[in-house]
């Protein structure tokens, strides 16, 4: 059975842990309760738009490619 911890931030943002000391690795999900589902006719497609923003780029890493690079050059899988 896996235990695991919950949290909820200073800004709302929920966050579940759980250690597995047998394991070297790490997983790490983001989960945004959004979606069609919760979208209004105004607002369709607004969820889509927001999975691109994740994968952009940054600063330190300007273009998708690069994130992607990173990721995989430690054996990171981006799904």
């Amino acid at each position: 059975m896996v235990m695991y911890n919950k949290a909820v931030l200073d800004n709302g943002l929920r966050v579940i842990t759980s250690t597995m000391p047998h394991s070297r690795s790490v997983c790490l999900a983001i989960l945004v309760g959004a979606g069609s589902c919760y979208e209004s006719e105004e607002e369709a497609g607004i969820s889509h738009f927001a999975e691109h923003l994740f994968f952009k780029g940054t600063q330190r890493r300007p273009t998708s490619k690069e994130i992607t690079q990173d990721i995989e050059g430690v054996g990171g899988i981006i799904n």
